[in-house]
C-alpha cells in the first residue's frame, strides 16, 4: 500500500485518467481528484446538486420500498457515474439529465450535454461518449469534440446498465431480459448499431475488456466469465470473490497480469483459466488497475493504491 485517501460520504468506483484518480462522491454531488504519483487529494469538484433529485422524489417512501440488494437504493445518487475521455472527466448528473464535462486542470465544470433520459453507466471511445439509458432501454451517444448529443440507440435489450469500451466495440450489459436471461449487446462504434447479442447471466454486475476479450462479473458478483469478443462465446466461467459493495455499483480492473475483482479479498484472476492467481487481503467494494497500480475502494470509504516495487 502506497496511498490511502479519504473521499466523500458515499464513494463510487475509482476512475483513472492521465495523472489522476477520480472518485464520484455520490451523495455529495462532487468528484474527488487525486494525484496518482503522490496519493494526495488535489481537489473536490462540485458537479451536481443532490437536492435536485431529492426534490424530484428520488428517496423511497419507506424502508420496505426496495428489497435488500435492490439496485433501486441508488435512485438518489449524483453524480451517478463518471468516465475519462482521454483528456477530460465527464460526470452523469441524473437530476438535470445531463452529462457534465470537467476540466481536470482548472478543477471546474465546463460544457453540459442534455440527455433524453436517466443514465446508468458511461464509457468513452472512438471520439464518443456512451451513456446507458436505464429507463428507456437506450444508449445515448455524445460527440466528444462537439460536445453534443449525436445519436440514440433504441433497440437494446431491456435494462442496459454497465458499459465497457474496447475489443472493437461498445459492450452493454442488459440485465432485465425475459425469463431471467441477461444479454451482452455489442454496439458497432462506427455506426452506433447493435451488431451482436450474446447470452450472459441475469443481473450481471460489471464488464471490462482486455487483450481482445470481454470479462463479465456474473449474477450479484458470484462468478466471472470470459467472453470471446469475436464470436460472443463464453470461453470459461469461474467462481470469484463475492461482491460486498453497494448493489448496482461494481467494477473490474485490467492489468498486464490479469483481471482484478473486488470482494472480501481483492483478487486477481488468470485470464487464461479464470483461476484466482493472487489476493490482496484488503476488502474492497470496487477495484481498478493500470500497469503496476491497483486502486481499491475500501469499505471505510478510502481510495487506496497498491503498487509493485
Amino acid at each position: 500500500m502506497v496511498a490511502s485517501v479519504k473521499v466523500g460520504q458515499t464513494p463510487g468506483p475509482i476512475t483513472l485518467g492521465g495523472q489522476w484518480a477520480f472518485v464520484a462522491n455520490m451523495s455529495d454531488g462532487t468528484v474527488s481528484q487525486i494525484q496518482r504519483s503522490t496519493g494526495k487529494l488535489v481537489a473536490t469538484i462540485p458537479v451536481a446538486d443532490p437536492k435536485v433529485l431529492r426534490t424530484q422524489g428520488c428517496a423511497p417512501d419507506s424502508v420496505h420500498a426496495y428489497y435488500s440488494g435492490s439496485w433501486g437504493w441508488r435512485a438518489c445518487d449524483t453524480p451517478y457515474a463518471i468516465g475519462w475521455d482521454g483528456s477530460a472527466l465527464w460526470a452523469l448528473d441524473n437530476g438535470n439529465q445531463q452529462l457534465v464535462r470537467i476540466d481536470p486542470n482548472t478543477h471546474k465544470t465546463a460544457e453540459h450535454v442534455g440527455l433524453p433520459g436517466m443514465g446508468w453507466s458511461v464509457a468513452f471511445g472512438a471520439g464518443k461518449g456512451w451513456v446507458s439509458g436505464w429507463n428507456d432501454h437506450s444508449l445515448y451517444v455524445v460527440d466528444v469534440q462537439s460536445r453534443k448529443l449525436a445519436d440514440v440507440v433504441s433497440d437494446l435489450d431491456h435494462g442496459p446498465a454497465m458499459l465497457a469500451y474496447g475489443a472493437g466495440a461498445v459492450w452493454v450489459i442488459c440485465v432485465r431480459g425475459a425469463d431471467s436471461i441477461g444479454h451482452l449487446d455489442r454496439i458497432d462504434p462506427a455506426t452506433d448499431m447493435v451488431a451482436g447479442r450474446y447470452p450472459i447471466e441475469w443481473f450481471s454486475t460489471a464488464a471490462i475488456t482486455d487483450a481482445g476479450a470481454v470479462y463479465i462479473r456474473g449474477t450479484y458478483g458470484g462468478d466471472v466469465s470470459r467472453i470471446n469478443a469475436s464470436t460472443g462465446a463464453t470461453e470459461w466461467t469461474q467462481p470469484g470473490p463475492g461482491f460486498i459493495g453497494r448493489q448496482g455499483i461494481d467494477q473490474l480492473g485490467a492489468s498486464a497480469t490479469g483481471v482484478w475483482l473486488s470482494g472480501p479479498t481483492t483478487a486477481r484472476i488468470d485470464p487464461a483459466t479464470g483461476q484466482i492467481a493472487e489476493r490482496i487481503s484488503t476488502p474492497s467494494s470496487s477495484v481498478t488497475a493500470d500497469n503496476s497500480e491497483v486502486w481499491v475502494m475500501q469499505l471505510a470509504g478510502n481510495a487506496t493504491e497498491f503498487k509493485w516495487r
